[in-house]
Order: structure tokens, then sequence, then C-alpha cells
């Protein structure tokens, strides 16, 4: 129990020492709802969504439970043992909005488009939102990012596994994307009708799949340069290639040398000193 207590304390001392703290949670909580909008627009083109969202999303389907409430369930499973295993850097309150509100954004969101898009299902229509997704979904990460208050749970995952197997990130996150379609495909069903060549019956994954697995990282760095850092009077240029990296080498640094002791040491306010 008193081990428990320390790091709660430590949570807090590690989010509220860092500068610029209330922008850049007003800015996280709007970028979870952004995010929820962004995967609604992905879903109701039916063109598919990310990964993990495609897997929750099946599993939800096939259990009979709403998408927010077994998101929420799965991120917080996630969590738990990402607090257990890992370092506490990778958690804030940025974490708790992702596990929260995204899936609950998307299902409110998509309940809004649904019906209008079902009475008019053509590519005219599909293709428009497709886009709109990537772009709304990219911006939403960025800010997200920009804001460095904790990970998504599934994200954190996917940190902490590539620190424990010595892997690359990227090649990590393609592991983990990758198992999460199967999981997905097997339990809703999906898997019976890839190998009876019926694809109609594949719900959740297409090309859009692909795009969020492969193809978002561009697009997230320029906003991280012409939006994101100009939000909070950053510039994030140096690290824009890897974010994953800023992300690990800040949780271990604030753990190794707690900044409440050495304010200097403050990731946010000088982000580049890690990558030196």
């Amino acid at each position: 129990m008193k081990k428990l207590e320390t790091e709660i304390i430590g949570y807090l001392k590690d989010m509220f020492s860092q500068g610029n703290m209330p922008k850049r949670v007003i800015i996280s909580f709007i970028s979870i709802i952004i995010m929820g909008l962004g995967i609604s627009l992905f879903s109701v083109s039916g063109f598919g969504v990310d990964p993990f969202t495609s897997m929750n999303m099946n599993i939800a389907s096939a259990f009979g439970i709403g998408f927010g409430t077994y998101q929420l369930i799965v991120n917080a499973a996630i969590l738990l043992y990402v607090i257990l295993i890992a370092h506490r850097g990778l958690v804030g309150i940025g974490t708790v909005f992702n596990m929260i509100g995204c899936g609950y954004a998307c299902e409110f969101f998509q309940s809004i488009f649904q019906p209008f898009v079902q009475n008019n299902y053509t590519l005219a229509v599909r293709i428009p939102l497709l886009l709109a997704g990537i772009v709304t979904l990219c911006f939403a990460c960025s800010l997200f990012f920009t804001a460095n208050i904790g990970v998504g749970p599934y994200d954190a995952l996917g940190f902490m596994l590539s620190r424990k197997t010595k892997l690359p990130h990227k090649w990590v996150r393609i592991i983990t994307d990758v198992t999460v379609i199967l999981i997905g495909l097997i339990i809703s069903g999906g898997m019976t009708a890839v190998f009876s060549g019926d694809f109609s019956e594949i719900r959740n994954i297409g090309i859009g799949t692909i795009i969020t697995a492969f193809c978002m990282g561009p697009l997230i760095n320029l906003f991280n340069k012409t939006v994101s850092s100009k939000i909070l009077n950053r510039n994030y240029e140096k690290i824009g290639k890897e974010v994953a990296v800023f992300l690990i080498k800040g949780a271990c640094l604030k753990n190794a040398k707690p900044i409440a002791a050495n304010p200097e040491m403050d990731l946010y306010s000088n982000p580049y000193s890690i990558l030196k």
C-alpha cells in the first residue's frame, strides 16, 4: 500500500511540475474528442479503422457490447499491466483521457454520421469520409503527442515491449498491430470468411487499416511542425521523426531524476537534451 501511495505522489509531482500544464491538459482532452471524430469517420467510410480499434470493434460486436465500454475495459486492463510492469513516465492524465474518452467519442460521432451515410453509401461519399478521417485522426494524434502528458494504453504497451525485447519500436508496433487484427478476426468469425473467400463478411478492416498502420507518420509530423508546436509554442522539428523516442527517454529520465528535485531536467522546456 505504501508503494502504491508513493507511485501516486510521483505521478502527481511529475505531472504538475512540468511547464504550461493547464493548457496541455485542455489540448490533450480536446485531442481525444477529435480523435474519436476521426475514428468515426474512418468507421462509417467502410474502409476499415486502425488495428487496435478494429480488434475492439470486432470483439465488442461479437459479444454484443458497446464499443466505448469494451474499449474502456481493454484499455484499463492494458493500463494496469503497464503500471505494474513499466515506468510511470509513460502514464499521465492524457492516458486516462485516451482510455475513457476515445471509444465513447467515436460511438457518439458514429451515431450521428451513420444514418446519413446509410442513405448514400457510394464511393463518392465514402472516399471523402476516408480522407477526412485520415486528416482528422493525424491532427488529433499530433495534438495528443505534443501535449505530452501520457500516452494511450495501447501505445504504452508497444513502448514497453520495445524496451523489454530490445526491438525497434516501429517493428514492435507492426507486430502488435498484426496481432490485434488477427485476434479481432478470429473472435468475430472474420478469419473463417477469409478462408472461405467471402471478404464481404470482414468488418472494420480495409485500406483504412493499412493507412493507419503504415502511412500516418509523415502527416502527423507535418501537423507537429505546422500546427501543434505553434499552439504550445514549442519547436518539435528535431523529434518529429520519432515521437516514441522522446516519450520513452523522457519517461526514463523522469524516473531516474525526479523533476521536483531537478527542475532543469524538465523535458518539456528542453526536449532536445535527451537526443544529444
